[in-house]
C-alpha cells in the first residue's frame, strides 16, 4: 500500500510540517478546533485503538516512537460494543502471554480469560468487567502504565470526540486522518486482517485520498508491523512473561 511513510522519514517531515503555521491552521479551522487539547503542543505519535493495552503490538509502537524521537499517545474508543467476532476486542478478553520458546523455536503461549462471555455480547466495552469485578477499560489503563510507565496519562478516550464529528467512520475517519497532517503520526497496519479489508477499500483509502486532496500532503501514517511479521508470527497479541507476573499479583490484591 502506498499510504506508508518510512518511519526513518516521519519524524522530520511531521516536525517541518508542525513549523508550517498555516498549514497547522489550516488543519485546526478545517476541525473547528474540535481535537484534543494534547495536540496542541507539539506533534505526537498516536497509536487508536478500542482500548489500549501493554502487548507486543504496543511495545512495538513505543519503540517506533522513540525511534522517530515522538511522544507517544493513545486515542480509544471505550465505548464500542463488544463482539466475540471481533478478533481485537476479543483478545482484550480472551489474553495471551508468551511463556518461552519450545524445541520448534515457537512461542509458547498461556492463555486467560478475563472476561465472562455470557451476557456480554452488545454490552459497550467500557461497560464489562473482569471475572475479578474490575472495570475492563481500568484494568487495561493499570496494566499498561504499570509495563510503560511512560504513556501515564497519555490515553485519551475520544468516544464522544467521534459522536460530534458524525459516530461513523464514514463521517469521522477524515478528521482522524487530518491529524496525520501536521499534529501526529499515526501508527497503524491497515493490510493486516483480511476481514478488514472491505472496510480498507471502502473507508481508509478514500478518506485518506480526501485528506490528502484537501491539504495538499498525505497523512503521516508508520507501518507498526514489518511485512509479513504476522504471518510467521501468530503470537503477535501476546503479552510477556513478566506482565503475567503483574496481572496475577494485582488480581490478588484488588479490592471492588
Amino acid at each position: 500500500m502506498d499510504i506508508y511513510t518510512p518511519i526513518e522519514e516521519a519524524g522530520e517531515i511531521i516536525r517541518k510540517r508542525w513549523a508550517d503555521l498555516e498549514l497547522r491552521k489550516k488543519v485546526e479551522e478545517k476541525l473547528q478546533g474540535d481535537f484534543p487539547e494534547i495536540l496542541k503542543d507539539e506533534p505526537h505519535g498516536l497509536i487508536w485503538r478500542c482500548i489500549c493495552t501493554p502487548d507486543g503490538e504496543f511495545k512495538r509502537f513505543l519503540d517506533l516512537c522513540e525511534q522517530a524521537d515522538l511522544k507517544p499517545i493513545g486515542f480509544e474508543n471505550s465505548q464500542d460494543k463488544f463482539h466475540a467476532g471481533n478478533f481485537t476486542k476479543y483478545m482484550l478478553c480472551d489474553l495471551r502471554f508468551s511463556n518461552g520458546i519450545n524445541k520448534n523455536l515457537q512461542h509458547y503461549v498461556v492463555k486467560e480469560r478475563i472476561v465472562d462471555f455470557n451476557g456480554s455480547g452488545g454490552k459497550r466495552m467500557c461497560d464489562l468487567e473482569t471475572l475479578w469485578g474490575e472495570n475492563l477499560v481500568d484494568f487495561h489503563h493499570f496494566f499498561l502504565q504499570e509495563m510503560f510507565p511512560i504513556i501515564k496519562d497519555r490515553t485519551i478516550d475520544l468516544s464522544e470526540w467521534m459522536k460530534r464529528r458524525g459516530g461513523t467512520p464514514e463521517k469521522y475517519y477524515f478528521s482522524i486522518l487530518s491529524f496525520a497532517i501536521c499534529h501526529t503520526v499515526y501508527f497503524d497496519d491497515y493490510d493486516l486482517l483480511e476481514s478488514e479489508k472491505n472496510f480498507i477499500d471502502e473507508i481508509i483509502l478514500p478518506k485518506f485520498y480526501e485528506v490528502e486532496k484537501y491539504f495538499g500532503f498525505k497523512p503521516i501514517i508508520v507501518k507498526i508491523s514489518k511485512v509479513g511479521e504476522h504471518s510467521r508470527d501468530p503470537d503477535w497479541w501476546c503479552y510477556s512473561k513478566e506482565s503475567k507476573i503483574i496481572m496475577d499479583n494485582h488480581i490478588k490484591t484488588y479490592k471492588k
